[in-house]
């Protein structure tokens, strides 16, 4: 009798498996996309495992970075992410996680992304992906468009001499790198998630993270990949040294033009700033979605480093789940023809 209980749990067991959910599909599509290996690679330097000494050993890299990858496309926090790992056998299967393995404590992932980070290595996950999808053909080329979004910090702002006691006394537990802003009449106290996408695609090709304050010029530079034939973005992006250098290279300038001061726009300028907008509306739909479907409507680290962390990880998310539906359509997308 106990032989015949055990044999139709074992069937029942093996039944549930032949199914596949709508998560375990959506996580084998993004096992497909990327080719994880090479991100393993960069990341072996963390590895401080040694033989010849004792101690715990450090988890596997391959489990971090899925299981990191997985936090950051499901807004799940270090304590989330382990018990999602616990529960989820779609989420062991991605990760590569066996049911006779122990499932990494958030306190691991915790000091994986910790030891990412003092090394410099915040944006291998999104560089390593990005050059993927660019090698796949995907990426257009034919313009950039730039744009910033705010990201509210979960902590408090800071008065001026509170900012000055903490640069005499730092506190761990006291984000002193968010900054306040004002925009449309509203204060933000947080941080500034800037992107460069490709124009046709939608798939971010470059990505800043800079305090709310920080203008949003500064990091333009850096988010042009300068191998593109045009330039999008709103009035905040304006600067004629920039417009005459398009110009004399050849590219297409297709910045919103803003009235000198004490002027106003000619109505042939307003004309083209309606035109222009239909395309620099594209950068909107990255934030979206991160702000809707990945949740990332709060910064919860308590300095710069770890929350440019997380932005880095959500645009790779993004990039990867927007080359997915790319390659279910049915026309060309770049150097690919998508059947």
């Amino acid at each position: 009798m106990d032989s015949l209980n055990q044999l139709c749990f074992s069937d029942e067991l093996l039944a549930r498996r032949r199914k596949s959910s709508q998560m375990a599909a959506k996580l084998k599509q993004i096992e497909q996309m990327v080719d994880w290996q090479p991100i393993y690679n960069k990341l072996t330097s963390i590895d401080k495992t040694s033989k010849t000494k004792g101690g715990r050993p450090r988890k596997p890299v391959s489990w971090m970075v899925k299981a990191l990858f997985l936090q950051s496309l499901f807004n799940l926090s270090n304590p989330q992410l382990e018990d999602q790992l616990i529960d989820r056998l779609s989420f062991q299967r991605f990760v590569g996680i066996n049911l006779d393995n122990d499932i990494p404590d958030f306190t691991t992932f915790w000091r994986f992304k910790e030891a990412l980070i003092q090394q410099g290595l915040t944006d291998v996950i999104f560089d390593q992906i990005t050059s993927q999808i660019e090698q796949k053909g995907m990426m257009l080329k034919k313009g950039t468009v730039v744009d910033a979004t705010i990201i509210n910090s979960v902590n408090r702002p800071l008065k001026k001499e509170r900012r000055e006691e903490l640069e005499k006394e730092p506190s761990s537990q006291i984000d002193t790198d968010a900054h306040s802003t004002k925009k449309g009449g509203r204060f933000y106290f947080g941080y500034k998630g800037h992107i460069g996408v490709d124009v046709g695609t939608k798939l971010i090709r470059k990505q800043r993270f800079t305090p709310a304050n920080r203008n949003d010029l500064v990091p333009l530079a850096e988010l042009i990949s300068y191998d593109e034939m045009s330039l999008w973005g709103d009035k905040a992006y304006y600067l004629e040294e920039y417009k005459v250098a398009a110009r004399k290279d050849g590219w297409f300038y297709g910045v919103l033009d803003k009235p000198h001061r004490g002027e106003k726009l000619s109505q042939k300028q307003k004309d083209k700033n309606k035109k222009y907008s239909s395309v620099r509306a594209q950068v909107e739909h990255p934030f979206a979605w991160m702000k809707s479907k990945a949740g990332l409507v709060a910064m919860r680290a308590k300095n710069k480093a770890r929350n440019a962390f997380t932005f880095a990880n959500n645009c790779a998310c993004w990039n990867v789940t927007r080359a997915i539906w790319l390659l279910t359509k049915q026309k060309p997308v770049g150097g690919l023809v998508c059947l």
